[in-house]
């Protein structure tokens, strides 16, 4: 899904410093807000024309903010994004958005580099979801250096001077997870699995947390293995069904990453949904199916679409000469019964 306005013309900045106005100003009139006059909209007419963009035919300048919304990740996630990116796309005709997908056991980094310096090229800002990897890390410095804001969603890459992140503060959401394990398991000794997929600090944080709260409080419960499951159902399934059959039962499951089906299918065909708690991430409709058989027993999730709607704020703002800062937003848990 592409959309582009094509505009490779002045900044904002650049017109209201020829038209000696300030960039709020200017962004009213680009977006046709109400309460400009009509001298002030000339003179930001007269400016464009200077610097050599064009207005349409209705007197509307011919210059939309171009926004490429790049997401890389499993492809359950993939649809969620896609879904919330689509909608808020269709709510917002004077953004010239772009949208591009790629799953994750499809990436090459060199090949994901490319494509973020080439939306880099065409757009005034990037909205980010991927993982954490030097190549990743130096296509989006030389971004930032071009003068496009980049805001990641979800996962961070402070390695890469990202202009910011918007999304759950991940220790804390790990820590929540390894706190609800504890809380819910049986004051005995027992193993945890735990589900990972690529280099994603999202991940990693999650991880981080987990463990901390697990020794800080639950000292009792044992971290045994990591399994890598590539955010895909049937990795997913095919792993945990191997370690099932090569390894006592587990008190509890950790699933950081995607796959949740897979999980579920092979804790159902050993016959251990009742006995392992299962705590995972991202509401879908398969994850609220498996609430409800009670074959997952807590959903961590997030507001996708509020943080596209974060994320497309600040870099207003930016683009008005305002500040931003990192965003973060809540932390929602499901069960077969509510959210909190």
């Amino acid at each position: 899904m592409t959309e582009k306005s094509g505009w490779k013309g002045p900044t904002i900045a650049t017109i209201a410093e020829e038209a000696g106005l300030s960039m709020a100003t200017v962004d009213r009139v680009l977006n046709a807000r109400p309460g400009v006059r009509e001298v002030t909209r000339k003179k930001v007419m007269l400016a464009i024309q200077r610097l050599g963009g064009q207005w349409d035919e209705g007197g509307t300048p011919a210059l939309r903010r171009r926004i490429a919304f790049i997401c890389e990740s499993g492809t359950s996630f993939i649809s969620l994004v896609e879904k919330e990116a689509r909608r808020y796309i269709a709510a917002h005709p004077e953004i010239a958005f772009s949208f591009d997908s790629v799953p994750n056991v499809q990436v090459n980094t060199d090949r994901f580099s490319q494509l973020i310096a080439r939306r880099a090229a065409e757009s005034d800002a990037l909205l980010l979801v991927c993982r954490d990897d030097v190549k990743i890390n130096r296509a989006v410095r030389e971004a930032i250096d071009n003068g496009v804001p980049t805001i990641c969603l979800t996962s961070d890459l402070p390695n890469s001077r990202r202009t910011a992140y918007v999304g759950l503060e991940q220790i804390s959401t790990g820590a929540t997870a390894g706190w609800l394990m504890g809380r819910m398991l049986p004051k005995r000794p027992g193993n945890i699995l735990l589900i990972f997929s690529s280099t994603y600090r999202t991940q990693e944080e999650r991880e981080v947390g987990f463990r901390r709260a697990l020794r800080a409080e639950f000292p009792h419960l044992t971290v045994v293995e990591r399994v890598n499951t590539n955010d895909e159902s049937e990795s997913s399934y095919q792993s945990v069904k191997k370690f099932l059959e090569e390894n006592p039962p587990m008190a509890g499951i950790y699933n950081m990453a995607g796959g949740n089906r897979g999980v579920a299918k092979a804790l159902t065909e050993k016959g251990l949904a009742n006995d392992v708690l299962f705590i995972g991430h991202e509401l879908s409709d398969y994850t609220r199916t498996l609430l409800e058989t009670g074959e997952m027993d807590i959903v961590l999730g997030h507001d996708i679409q509020r943080e596209i709607e974060l994320g497309v704020e600040a870099l207003g703002r930016l683009r008005t000469g305002g500040q931003i800062q990192n965003i973060h937003t809540p932390l929602l848990i499901y069960t077969r019964y509510a959210h909190f």
